[in-house]
């Protein structure tokens, strides 16, 4: 009966208001076009016309970020069994770029088609999975009851329920525990996610605790020619001083352009560069480096064209999937998500590269990391544009001191790694039950 109305509510009232938002993107933007076909329930010509060699296990990551910490267990899984038939699915166009270009284990790749029985039920009767492997927390009635319903064996990876969206669970909590049950395996980042998830509904001997993958996705691909190509792309010498803002934002343009305009008092050859969580939100980032009389930026962008930095000192990243590249430039580093309620944004990635890190106070979706980093001195909690000013400039003044505290914090990431590996074992355990003598 649940299903029923909530089936109900997505066709009656959820369709019209999806297809009024999406349709004019489409046709006017040619935003979603590459993945309409497959939210539709289409796979992609690519994919195998024969029956697909068993055991088949479906990873889903919903965008970029779910993907970079699905990365190392699909590298990990592959190890564990070969000759199985990997497939990864995203709901995001971004993300399936990341998937294709870092993802090389996998099989094939697709769109997971929307929430709907008539797009989701012949890609599940099409594939057949054995494992279903779900990302963070995805919880789509339509596709668990499906899959479930298939014979398809269902485990949560990389699991965590933000501080936001637990109350919302909870004031649903006898639809959320019957979805849970259809479950086999929970595999939480904490111990505070796991009393979450149990909370919700989980059944407590399925869950387990295992740590973050990202710990291991942003230690794998340090390397000098990653910093070199970096440097080469935005025309930057070792020389440089460079302070970066990462997945900054509206609200923390500004805070950022202002700490900027303040630090090139003691600094006057500082670098700035800023790159936005959303890309759209770069006409804002222009308007506002104008009314503060700043010069005109670089764009990442144009550069692919042939276009060189010159003598700019702002750079915006408008580019997808490169944030972790350019953080090996930087020398002191702001994450956004922070100084506005967004619950934060990824700090492994700069942590990894042994990055001094400040952030604000908002960081309920990385509490785990948070809580590392400071407490080696690796990161530090500002409060506003005034209080990001003295913590980089401090950082900027005592360079070798803050280098030091940086890879303090990188190490400290490196003894907390192996999660994939562990959780790669998990999932290959479900589809291959050790035998009980």
């Amino acid at each position: 009966m649940i299903r029923f109305f909530y089936n109900l509510l997505i066709h009656a009232i959820g369709a019209p208001i999806l297809c009024a938002y999406y349709a004019p993107q489409i046709v006017f933007s040619g935003k979603y076009r590459k993945s309409l076909s497959g939210k539709l329930g289409r796979l992609p010509e690519t994919f195998p016309k024969s029956v697909l060699k068993s055991p088949v296990v479906w990873f889903h990551a919903v965008s970029v970020g779910e993907t970079v910490a699905l990365g190392p267990v699909v590298r990990e899984f592959r190890k564990l069994s070969p000759e199985c038939f990997v497939i990864v699915s995203t709901g995001t166009e971004t993300g399936q770029e990341m998937a294709r270009t870092s993802i090389t284990q996998a099989d094939s790749f697709i769109y997971m088609p929307i929430d709907s029985p008539m797009c989701l039920n012949p890609v599940i009767e099409r594939i057949k999975p054995d494992l279903f492997v779900l990302m963070e927390t995805e919880i789509w009635p339509n596709l668990l009851y499906a899959l479930k319903r298939s014979g398809t064996l269902i485990a949560l990876a990389n699991g965590r329920i933000s501080d936001r969206s637990f109350p919302r669970y909870m004031k649903i909590q006898p639809l959320v525990s019957r979805i849970l049950q259809k479950i086999d395996s929970f595999l939480m980042v904490s111990e505070a996610d796991r009393n979450k998830i149990v909370k919700m509904g989980a059944k407590s001997d399925r869950v387990k605790v295992v740590g973050n993958t990202k710990f291991d996705a942003a230690l794998k691909d340090i390397s000098d020619s990653v910093l070199i190509e970096a440097r080469n792309v935005l025309d930057l010498s070792p020389d440089h001083k460079v302070f970066m803002a990462g997945s900054t934002h509206p609200g923390e343009h500004e805070l950022v352009l202002d700490c900027f305009k303040n630090l090139l008092y003691n600094f006057p050859d500082l670098i700035l560069i800023i790159a936005p969580r959303h890309i759209e939100t770069v006409p804002g980032i222009l308007s506002a480096i104008e009314d503060r009389n700043l010069p005109s930026p670089f764009l990442r962008s144009s550069r692919d064209s042939g276009h060189q930095r010159g003598s700019r000192n702002i750079i915006i990243l408008d580019t997808t999937g490169e944030l972790f590249k350019f953080y090996s430039v930087a020398d002191v580093v702001f994450v956004g998500g922070s100084l506005v309620k967004r619950g934060g944004q990824n700090i492994l990635e700069p942590a990894a590269w042994g990055k001094k890190l400040c952030f604000g106070p908002s960081m309920e979706d990385f509490r785990d990391a948070r809580d590392l980093l400071v407490s080696v001195e690796a990161a530090t909690e500002v409060w506003d544009s005034e209080d990001l000013s003295h913590v980089v400039c401090e950082a900027l003044k005592d360079f070798e001191r803050s280098k030091r505290l940086g890879y303090r914090g990188r190490r400290e990431l490196t003894k907390h790694a192996g999660s994939a590996s562990i959780t790669a074992e998990v999932l290959f355990d479900l589809i291959n039950p050790p035998r009980k003598d």
